[in-house]
């Protein structure tokens, strides 16, 4: 919500196996336009926001001219230079090859000890064999950020203003990757008399990105290029020859050619902004009525060029591909309160709202794919065989009704009822109905009784609150509707196509919409108290809740021979109890030299109490295998995929060649949640100089890394050669040992070599071997500013106020049971699934210096 108003805050999330990552759309926001933030959780506190608020509310207010003045000019400029924070550690000994042997077209470095003999490389050449250790590292560049904003505001008894510029140019850590963002931000206000006001913001965005593919595929530069050999000459060896054809041997993409042949770029222009009209009929009745809208449109083009060898933006199977696309969003919102503010006799306090608010969401998209180019190289349409258009429209309606009554005695007792019934387009009539109430009731003892006060306990407060938040379902689930039909034979050799002879064919989607759901409900209680001490030194805000969601929609399987795969229908209830503690204080507090601190601690736990009768569990996301799952009784969201094989003790099964067996079907080898999460700020004052770190701490949260796995089965990573990979005659060095028991229950003595070990027989022989605890402590940022002083600045005569800042991110990194990668990854992006990496995301260390001036 910006300004009381919502704004789309999609995409983030990614695909697994073709494209690029995605970022949300809040991203278009200006930092430097924002004055403040803030977070509703519970969902008393979230009722009167509607069925968007069922995961929370963020709270964000921009800048206005200040009342009181004069006329100001601010000007502020950041730039900031990154490397990657976390990298690979690789060995360096051994080359490109297998079982010792050196091999010019196999991925793996389990060749000979490089000692400088000669080989024949890939492309015919004799060589000297040697390591190039900076061969992946020097496919990263330094990233850049640079940021400049200049805004102009004032403010008199009755009107005020602020107009913003912002240009931020951003490149990423993979060369390709860059963005463009022009934003305009005008902020007025008015009172046309003593009882009207008027403000309204605008707010236009220009955006403009290139980026490299992402996620599990050979068109990632990463995802190849993280494990190439340590004898190729990455970037010293030519990728293409002079028509541009790959010069590569393996069957993914050339890391540099990917960056150059396998292309995105994207373009948004986006508007945003409200108007509202407040008027005061006495000085305790007030209505307020509030319209905004969100428009934007977003245009992109995919590009993959001829003889790609991976999925890229079309999977064209090395044919080249394109995909053009546009998609155009328009949100309407208007909210309309009256609100009434009274003493009743001498104790009491009633302030009462009514309200409405109406919700219209419009989107569309275009797609056209191109497939078989004619002239590579050449990224238009127009120079493709065959094309493959697609569209969408989609439309939804909201209207809400709300009310909200707040009574308060002695300013000590408060007894909050609110209540919303909203009327989704997305439900069909019988159903589209959504009432959710919430009551919160709030006591101040300190107030009641102020001989409770004193030199330790400044102030305490009670709260306690149950409320609900209710939501339809995703557009177009009650219905079942048709699409454009194919033939198959279950053999792919069927030639029949459609339009077949002129006619087209359409047939049923494969899932089947259902005219019977229900909303889906949350409803939370939640107990906290606030409590500050030794004259208000110390604060404490702490509260457990209990979140339970009932009638979660979810497409289910059904049986294929119903002519569907899914169905839509109400799938199950989750309930989550958590604890949320904030401690802040001012353990130092001088004239000249201030200590404040802040301490953030959350734990939680979601479990799937129920499933929809008859279905036993739900893929939330990831592949056949691994994937994220619900599962009744269980953890939401734990890691299924393969596990070793192990006896009723919870030994490994070895076999007879000294390496661990695979158990037959799927478990649960994961938990990607945190047992907690905590953060501590500290921020240390002395007159104009401010120094100020965060730490953030996770721990516990599984991650399932196929990166970490493909660099020790490639033989790649340090650990690999940690040992010698032979023995002094030549032969192999077999040092490794699986603890566990052969099929006769005797403790295994079988020793193997490194490559056994590390490879897809050993170690990785099943899923769970890839999965590691991602507990880590993050220097997440820190901070040092000095603010000149103002006798200082007064000499000069025309700079009110000045500050110069440096920065850092990102710049220290613990996760001792996760090696050589940033902890913090997620193939799906923003997603209820999580604890898959699939194709590293290089993650930066960021430092960098930032001036903002006030004229």
């Amino acid at each position: 919500m910006i300004d009381g108003v919502p704004i789309d805050n999609s995409g983030g999330a990614n695909s697994v196996n073709s494209g690029v990552a995605t970022s949300n759309r809040a991203a278009d926001i200006n930092p430097d336009d924002i004055e403040s933030i803030s977070v509703l959780k519970g969902a008393a506190a979230t009722v009167l926001y509607g069925s968007r608020a069922a995961s929370g509310v963020i709270l964000i207010t921009t800048k206005k001219g200040k009342a009181g003045t004069k006329n100001l000019i601010t000007f502020s400029s950041n730039y900031g230079a990154g490397r990657i924070n976390r990298f690979p550690d690789f060995q360096n000994e051994y080359a490109q090859g297998n079982n010792g042997t050196y091999a010019n077209n196999v991925p793996g470095s389990w060749g000979p000890r490089i000692t400088g003999q000669t080989v024949t490389n890939w492309f015919g050449e004799e060589e000297v064999l040697q390591a190039y250790p900076n061969n992946v590292r020097d496919i990263l560049q330094t990233s850049a950020f640079l940021q400049n904003n200049l805004s102009f505001s004032g403010a008199s008894d009755k009107s005020n203003y602020r107009i913003s510029y912002g240009n931020t140019y951003e490149t990423g850590l993979v060369p390709g990757n860059e963005l463009k963002r022009n934003s305009f931000n005008i902020n007025l206000g008015t009172s046309l008399t003593d009882k009207l006001t008027v403000n309204t913001s605008i707010n236009y965005i220009n955006n403009r990105s290139e980026r490299t593919q992402a996620g599990n595929q050979g068109s990632n530069p990463l995802w190849r290029g993280i494990y190439t050999p340590r004898s190729y000459n990455l970037s010293g060896l030519p990728y293409q020859d002079e028509l541009g054809n790959q010069r590569w041997f393996a069957a993914e993409d050339q890391p540099y050619w990917a960056i150059e042949h396998v292309t995105y770029s994207d373009e948004t222009n986006r508007v945003f902004g409200n108007v509202n009209l407040a008027y005061d009929f006495t000085d305790w009745l007030r209505a307020d009525f509030r319209i905004g809208g969100d428009v934007f449109s977003t245009r992109s083009k995919g590009f993959d060029d001829k003889g790609i060898r991976s999925n890229g933006n079309t999977n064209s199977a090395g044919a080249g591909g394109i995909r053009d696309a546009e998609l155009f969003s328009r949100d309407i919102n208007s909210y309309l309160t009256v609100t009434g503010n009274r003493n009743l006799g001498e104790n009491f306090r009633l302030t009462a709202t009514l309200g409405n608010e109406v919700i219209s969401n419009y989107s569309s998209t275009i797609n056209a794919v191109g497939l078989g180019i004619v002239v590579p190289g050449f990224d238009n349409l127009k120079n493709f065989l065959s094309y493959n258009p697609s569209g969408s429209i989609t439309e939804r309606r909201l209207m809400g009704f709300f009310g909200d009554f707040i009574l308060d005695y002695k300013n000590f007792l408060t007894l909050n009822i609110k209540g919303r019934n909203d009327f989704s387009s997305t439900l069909t009539k019988d159903n589209r109905s959504i009432f959710y109430p919430a009551v919160a009731v709030s006591f101040v003892p300190t107030d009641a009784f102020p001989q409770l006060k004193g030199n330790i306990l400044s102030s305490a407060k009670i709260r306690a609150n149950v409320g609900e938040v209710g939501k339809g379902a995703a557009v177009y689930s009650t219905s079942t509707y048709w699409g454009q039909a194919s033939a198959a034979d279950g053999w792919g050799s069927t030639t029949v196509n459609f339009p077949f002879n002129g006619l087209a064919g359409y047939t049923y989607n494969n899932s089947a919409g259902n005219p019977n759901i229900k909303p889906e409900f949350t409803r939370e209680i939640e107990l906290g108290t606030e409590l500050s001490f030794f004259k208000e030194r110390l604060y404490l805000d702490a509260s457990v809740y209990q979140r339970d969601t009932r009638n979660l929609i979810f497409a289910v399987p059904v049986p294929a021979t119903s002519g569907f795969t899914s169905s839509i229908t109400n799938a199950g209830k989750l309930s989550t109890k958590g604890l949320e503690v904030l401690l802040s204080g001012s353990p130092i507090k001088m004239a000249n030299f201030q200590w404040e601190s802040i301490l953030n601690f959350t734990t939680f736990r979601t479990v799937v109490e129920e499933l929809a009768p008859g279905v036993e569990r739900l893929t939330i996301g990831g592949f056949t295998s691994p994937n994220t799952q619900a599962v009744a009784g269980q953890q939401y969201g734990l890691i299924y995929s393969t596990d070793y094989l192990k006896d009723e003790q919870g030994r490994l099964r070895i076999g007879a060649n000294g390496l661990p067996l695979t158990a037959p079907g799927v478990s649960a080898i994961g938990n990607p949640n945190p047992r907690f999460t905590m953060g501590l700020t500290n921020t240390f004052s002395y007159k104009g100089l401010s120094l100020s770190f965060l730490l953030d701490w996770k721990y516990k949260g599984d991650i399932l890394s196929r990166t970490v796995g493909d660099l020790r089965i490639q033989g790649v990573a340090a650990e690999t050669a940690e040992s010698p990979r032979f023995n002094a005659d030549g032969t192999p060095n077999k040092p490794y040992l699986f603890e566990g028991v052969l099929a006769d229950g005797r403790p295994n003595d079988v020793y193997v070599t490194a490559q056994d070990y590390w490879g897809l027989r050993g170690k990785y022989v099943a899923w769970a071997g890839y999965v590691h605890d991602a507990s880590f402590v993050k220097l997440r940022e820190a901070n040092l500013s000095y603010s000149l002083p103002q006798p200082l600045l007064s000499k000069v005569g025309f700079i009110d106020a000045l500050q110069v800042s440096l920065y850092g991110r990102n710049l220290f990194v613990h996760a001792p049971n996760y090696p050589h990668l940033d902890p913090e990854q997620n193939l799906q992006g923003v997603s209820n699934s999580r604890g898959l990496e699939f194709g590293i995301q290089p993650v930066a260390r960021t430092v960098g210096a930032s001036l903002r001036a006030t004229f």
